[in-house]
């Protein structure tokens, strides 16, 4: 495996977000204007509306080590060393997180190495409330060589992303004594998922499905989405496709051609062997709120082999 560092090329905004359980919204003071894509080495471009309030991460999924830069208010300096949290690991993901004490914001993060060839990387982060604001981003990257396939390649995997809903709060630690309710943090709560990614290396286009999804600690079961077409470039990247639920999900509601989000990624090694990439929805419990969500938003990493 290797050690991953990684830097964003373009400046940070902090996106805004929430939910009907947990009425926050992602700040949306910054102007981020960044929209380049890498070339196969350390410094990658994330996408400003991808990467939202991360600007970096150096990930060593051997030593088990994360550190993330950008996240407003996960600690105390901008680079932010997170601790580890095997107990909250997602198949193909090691979980990590941060809180300086209990009056403090609470961050996740989730990353994930390709198994291949250790070609590519991603990361997600995100902290919960209070004061009507959480922050969240997510950072994907490439090292090495990169090559395309031929014909029609599948990748597949699991999916995880954070939301701006609560959990239990299970790694919170314990507020001081007498905290309002208004000051006590809350965890945010993440979504799993398994994903096949399409890419066509004769037509140049990428596109794929994200089935299977959930709330993880509660086990809420979610819509179905559909990563619609978007165009593969020659360096392996992909960026700007949008991101609709399943019809198939929805049979009495038009959903196709309304787009809830976009994805984007970066595929990696000789021969293509393997993919990353990062999927921000606006909304995820289906048209019309069916699951009694409203505000609902989400930022997930896929990290796949063929």
């Amino acid at each position: 495996m290797k050690r991953i560092v990684a830097t964003m090329l373009v400046p940070l905004w902090l996106a805004s977000c929430g939910s009907g359980s947990n009425p926050f919204e992602q700040d949306t003071t910054g102007t981020g204007t960044g929209t380049g894509t890498g070339t196969g080495t350390t410094g990658t471009a994330v996408p400003a509306s991808l990467a939202q309030d991360v600007s970096g991460v150096t990930f060593d999924p051997v030593s088990q080590t994360l550190t993330v830069t950008g996240l407003s208010f996960d600690g105390p300096t901008d680079a932010v060393v997170y601790r580890r949290r095997a107990a909250m690991d997602v198949p193909g993901y090691q979980a990590y997180t941060a809180q300086q004490d209990g009056a403090a914001r609470h961050a996740t993060a989730f990353a994930g190495q390709s198994a291949t060839s250790g070609a590519v990387s991603a990361t997600v982060g995100a902290t919960g409330g209070p004061r009507n604001r959480f922050f969240t981003g997510a950072f994907f990257e490439r090292t090495g060589s990169y090559s395309p396939a031929s014909g029609e390649v599948v990748y597949t995997g699991k999916y995880v992303g954070l939301t701006n809903l609560d959990n239990s709060g299970g790694d919170l630690i314990a507020p001081p004594p007498g905290t309002a309710p208004e000051l006590i943090p809350t965890q945010a709560a993440a979504t799993t998922g398994d994903i096949s990614l399409r890419a066509n290396f004769a037509d140049k286009l990428v596109e794929g499905n994200i089935i299977n999804r959930q709330l993880r600690e509660a086990g809420t079961a979610l819509p179905s989405i559909v990563l619609i077409s978007t165009s593969l470039a020659d360096n392996g990247t992909f960026t700007g496709g949008s991101v609709e639920y399943d019809q198939r999900d929805f049979p009495t509601d038009r959903v196709i051609g309304n787009s809830i989000g976009e994805f984007g990624g970066i595929l990696g090694g000789t021969g293509a062997t393997e993919a990353a990439g990062i999927v921000k929805l606006n909304e995820f419990d289906g048209p019309n709120d069916p699951l009694g969500m409203e505000n609902e938003l989400e930022t997930g990493i896929f990290v796949l082999d063929r």
